[in-house]
């Protein structure tokens, strides 16, 4: 490998069709700026494949891309360079990975709808594609625990051959091939239901087939997307919840990737990582509890917020503006619990999230989720999820 060179050319194989695709260059170039002899170039993704191979490919000293599939991973092996792939459908030992969090987006969009108290729940996706995939298993094994099973979207056989990456990192306002498919599994599935889409393309368009086919969003079918894409998030109608990916720190990581990989030695193993999202930015096409009054869902976005504070049930009949005995009859009705126990529910998820996505110690962790101390804490948490707090930490971080 040669490092000593005056300048390293770096080819960047990332679409700019996409928010995320942007945010990730973004981040990339704000590290990479701090090294001035790597001499950047823009590659256009689909053409990965074909530039590896060629003589112009030849030029470059290393690679950063999202590799779009199995041709072009093998033309780049082929290269013998340095390689950050920030895709991930395939497991070459060879490349270092910079990957969301897959996990953790999953179990944030069950955690969003689950909190809605929607009876039923649906996955749109793409099939096959590692990322929706990954996302939808942890969807899934996320509402288990909460003992409900989602159903899923599964496009016919005719149109699966469209979800390559032309497709999916082309025109970002291109309609669906399997738009008929997916209306009629709009109309089969049961209503009200909350649907995680696995990205926020598949989001939008799910949403227009929504209005098309007489559904209102959210009062029937809940949307919730991925990335936070504002061309797709703040132009639909209504405007779609989606999770941050936090793209900007996968550019970063990307960036720092390489930068370990041109230090070490050789044979060294290629580096690994998770990049956490940043949570829901929610928006309107989540913003229901089917059936409830009109004060209810600001009232549990109130305790959700405030879980770090020392609250009480009096604070939330406050917060309401009802009585204690109207309050706690909505809540046993339409939520089947307490409110007492939905604040004791919202400390153990904000722990949760603390848990997951912070390295703060324990004692840390317990005042900012409400608890009076480490040990009841400890207890509480342990109770409730089956697990010491170390424990869940342990199973649930990004490795």
């Amino acid at each position: 490998m040669e490092t000593h060179r005056t300048r390293l050319r770096v080819a960047v194989a990332v679409e700019r069709s996409t928010v995320f695709g942007r945010n990730l260059l973004r981040g990339f170039a704000e590290v990479a700026g701090r090294r001035p002899e790597w001499d950047l170039s823009l590659v256009d993704p689909r053409r990965t494949a074909s530039v590896a191979a060629s003589a112009e490919g030849r030029r470059f000293d290393a690679w950063v891309c999202r590799i779009p599939d199995n041709r072009a991973a093998a033309a780049l092996a082929r290269t013998r360079r340095p390689v950050v792939d920030l895709a991930t459908p395939h497991d070459p030992p060879s490349f270092a990975t910079v990957a969301t969090d897959a996990k953790a987006i999953g179990r944030l969009a069950a955690e969003h709808l689950l909190a809605r108290r929607y009876p039923a729940f649906a996955f749109c996706g793409y099939p096959g594609i590692a990322f929706s995939d990954h996302r939808r298993d942890s969807f899934a094994a996320t509402l288990a625990k909460s003992n409900f099973a989602p159903a899923e979207y599964r496009p016919p056989r005719n149109a699966v051959k469209y979800f390559g990456a032309d497709y999916r990192l082309g025109d970002r306002l291109v309609e669906t091939p399997d738009a008929a498919a997916l209306r009629a599994w709009l109309r089969s599935l049961p209503k009200p239901v909350a649907v995680f889409c696995c990205d926020d393309l598949r989001a939008a368009q799910l949403s227009r087939l929504c209005r098309a086919a007489g559904f209102s969003v959210p009062r029937d079918v809940a949307v919730l997307g991925v990335d936070d894409d504002p061309l797709q998030c703040l132009f639909s109608s209504p405007q779609l919840s989606s999770i941050d990916s936090d793209s900007v720190e996968v550019g970063r990581a990307a960036a720092r990737a390489l930068a370990q990989m041109l230090d070490a030695p050789e044979g060294a193993d290629p580096p690994r990582t998770l990049v956490a999202p940043r949570g829901v930015a929610a928006r309107a096409s989540t913003d229901c509890w089917p059936g409830a009054p009109e004060w209810l869902p600001d009232v549990l976005d109130w305790i959700a917020e405030n879980a770090g504070r020392n609250l009480s049930a009096c604070d939330v009949f406050a917060r309401a503006g009802r009585s204690r005995t109207l309050v706690e009859r909505v809540f046993r009705e339409r939520l089947g619990t307490t409110v007492q126990k939905t604040i004791a529910e919202a400390r153990i998820e904000t722990a949760k999230r603390l848990l997951a996505e912070t390295a703060r110690p324990l004692m840390d962790i317990a005042r900012a989720s409400g608890f009076s101390s480490a040990g009841y804490f400890s207890r509480t948490f342990a109770a409730a999820t089956g697990q010491a707090p170390s424990a869940w930490r342990e199973a649930n971080s990004p490795v």
